[in-house]
């Protein structure tokens, strides 16, 4: 009788469990803070994004960001979704707490030098790591041009 009634115990705790799983997996999931930031629609004002490069804030609204990375000049910088950028650090200290950033926001750090870090970075990424403490500034890399 002991071992029944330790073994249906078991059971039901078991089932209990199994159902508190499949119930967590199927609810919707809630936005992690309670004040989330909506995705940017449509054209943004470039002063609302101090921290980010003109044409960045322009690349992030645009409908079709291909086109506009392409009439801007920049399109070699602008590859499957993701952008290279420039990062100025505001201290040569905090590169390698911006390094953990960008690769956090699913981008790679492709080199770094004194206070500055080039990454291509996803452009969903651009608006929330402009709001990092440690960054200064983000801005297209600089290309040479034949005169």
């Amino acid at each position: 009788m002991q071992k029944t009634l330790g073994f249906f115990i078991t059971l039901v705790v078991l089932v209990l469990i199994a159902g508190a799983f499949w119930y967590i997996s199927t609810r919707p999931s809630v936005p992690s803070s309670p004040n989330p930031q909506p995705e940017p629609t449509g054209v943004l004002n470039p002063d609302d994004y101090p921290k980010l490069q003109e044409r960045l804030v322009g690349l992030i609204g645009a409908t079709d960001p291909k086109a506009f990375a392409k009439e801007n000049g920049f399109e070699q910088d602008f590859k499957d979704g993701k952008v290279v950028v420039v990062i100025e650090a505001t201290s040569a200290e905090a590169l390698e707490e911006l390094r953990w950033a960008v690769e956090a926001l699913d981008g790679t750090v492709e080199t770094d030098y004194e206070n500055q870090l080039q990454a291509l970075v996803p452009l969903k990424a651009l608006l929330k790591l402009a709001t990092h403490p440690h960054i200064e500034f983000i801005r297209l890399p600089v290309r040479p041009k034949p005169d």
